[in-house]
């Protein structure tokens, strides 16, 4: 035995060896962290980097000239597009017109991502035991979080770079690309420091999700109101979402603003790493063991606690989705107008196979396809719920029992199923609504008409996301969500290029009839329906067959 490593060694050099350890096992939390994010992270990366370049495609498409452009930017002046678009900066530039249409988008896309896996990953390192045997060592709970949100940080980094460089590849300036970028990671990272400080106060992951979900919206809200009027304007600096309206790429790039989320990440993230070194592993600072009352209800069978377990979550849908609807409502009139009074885009409308002849009711038609995109990664997401009990070995305990594989699973399925009605359902109503207070030429049965149109599409992927779960449950949302984003994006692009049918007809959003302009396809419907159900079938059947996996 050397001097160094017995116990004669000196405080310095033990010293140093405890550090040397805190910094192996800080590596290997970093390692793990990655590994459960790095598939997710991927798919956001291409998914937003495409649409960053299907926006600019499709700007030089419909926009051509300059006359076109100028009528764009009046267009973004009214008071309706204003709440929901901002104000318009360099639109008549493909930079300043993605930013602009796109900007918001985006920015809640990556923030929805960032929150629900800083959440899973925070607090599932908990409930799956691995937070324990990590604290064995020698490294503080608030350190091995430090070196969890630094990797979920670097993710973040990685989509808003990927967002950039495309952008830049398709034609814009590139320092305008880069701080666009730049922004939408700093939006996700901020939504990872608030749900890690989630994670710290509330025991259920669902709770967690829930309130940092509501964070997102009151943004979305208070961005609203700061683009009501200029007046209003310097509330914008209050919400994260209004940040960008405030670094105005592609017009002034106010690069130092980027020291307002730089600077809120990091006192978010110091305030959780306190509240972590505040609390016990497994605990919370809010909702513990001891001060929670029991409660019984939604244990009485699988299909209830599911329910149970994920009703927090699902709230948190319906309010987004409401919330987005009302505003596809109230900006019925005002697209309806500039549609009508924009003939190279009534040609990009063509091109894309959709009839001009009732402009308002082909708004809603394809508003609800949109719609219905985000409905098949919420159900995306539901069955990816179910992975989630079996890699935190809950399932184990309840197939030991009489409780068949397939009761199981098909609590899930009929779950999932249940909640694509109802957000279908609140999306059409709140539609309508918004047509209503403007005074719309859109009546309830149009929008419910649209929006259950969708469904069809939604139970394919739902039914892929059980087949992939049957046979991969670790890439159960991760491929399933690709898939919708992909076809979505092939149906898109595919005319505008000139593909070939039988290419663009892979994505079922593509035999989706323009409802309420057309009658409903229901041949198309059937044929939907039939494959989803077929998928369902073969997913719960290899599910039935293969082993439990666990994280």
């Amino acid at each position: 035995m050397t001097v160094t490593e017995g116990p004669a060694a000196g405080p310095v050099t033990r010293r140093r060896h405890r550090g040397a350890r805190r910094r192996g096992t800080g590596r290997a939390v970093a390692g793990l962290t990655w590994r459960l994010t790095r598939r997710g992270a991927a798919v956001v990366a291409a998914s937003t980097g495409v649409y960053v370049v299907i926006e600019a495609v499709s700007y030089e498409a419909a926009y051509p000239d300059a006359a076109s452009r100028a009528r764009l930017a009046a267009f973004g002046d009214d008071p309706a597009v204003r709440i929901m678009q901002g104000v318009p900066h360099a639109v008549d530039t493909v930079g300043g017109f993605v930013t602009w249409d796109a900007g918001w988008i985006l920015q809640v896309i990556v923030s929805v991502w960032a929150l629900i896996v800083a959440v899973r990953v925070l607090r599932g390192d908990e409930e799956t035991g691995r937070t324990e045997l990590v604290l064995t060592g020698s490294i503080r709970a608030g350190r091995a979080l430090l070196a969890q949100l630094a990797v979920l940080v670097a993710a973040c980094l990685l989509v808003g770079t990927t967002i950039g460089v495309a952008f830049s590849l398709a034609g814009a300036a590139l320092p305008g690309a880069l701080l666009f970028g730049a922004e939408v990671a700093g939006v996700a990272a901020f939504f990872v420091a608030v749900a890690a400080v989630a994670a710290q106060v509330f025991v259920a992951r669902s709770r967690a999700v829930s309130v940092a979900a509501a964070v997102l919206g009151a943004a979305v809200l208070v961005r609203m109101v700061a683009n009501s009027a200029d007046s209003r304007s310097w509330i914008g600096w209050l919400t994260p979402l209004g940040w960008m309206d405030q670094l105005r790429p592609f017009g002034d790039d106010r690069w130092p603003v980027l020291a307002v989320p730089v600077g809120v990440v990091v006192v978010l993230v110091v305030t959780a790493i306190r509240l972590r070194d505040a609390r016990d592993t497994g605990a919370g600072l809010v909702g513990g063991q001891e001060s929670r009352r029991s409660r019984l209800w939604g244990l009485g069978s699988p299909l209830a606690f599911a329910w149970r377990t994920n009703l927090a979550v699902l709230v948190g849908w319906v309010a987004g989705l409401a919330i987005w609807s009302l505003v596809i409502g109230l900006l019925v009139r005002s697209v309806a107008d500039f549609i009508a009074a924009d003939p190279s885009y009534r040609d990009l409308l063509a091109t894309l196979g959709v009839r001009v002849s009732d402009v308002p009711r082909t708004f809603v038609a394809l508003a609800s396809v949109i719609t219905g995109l985000v409905i098949a990664l919420f159900a995306a997401w539901r069955i990816g719920a179910a992975w989630t009990e079996e890699a935190a070995a809950r399932l184990e305990h309840l197939v030991t029992r009489p409780v068949l594989r397939r009761r199981w699973l098909g609590g899930h399925v009929v779950l999932m199923l249940g909640s694509v009605v109802l957000l279908t359902a609140v999306s059409a109503t709140a539609m309508w609504l918004g047509g209503s207070v403007t005074g719309a030429d859109l009546s309830v049965g149009d929008a419910f008409a649209s929006m259950f149109n969708t469904v069809p599409a939604v139970v394919v992927f739902g039914g892929l996301a059980v087949l992939v779960y049957g046979v991969a449950p670790r890439v159960t949302v991760a491929v399933t969500a690709s898939a919708a984003i992909a076809t979505y994006v092939l149906q898109v692009v595919g005319p505008m290029l000139s593909w070939p049918e039988a290419v663009i007809g892979i994505s079922p959003f593509r035999h989706l009839e323009a409802v309420p302009v057309d009658p409903f396809g229901l041949t198309a419907a059937v044929v939907m329906v039939a494959i989803g159900v077929a998928a369902t079938v073969a997913g719960v059947l290899a599910f039935e067959r293969r082993d439990l996996v666990g994280a």
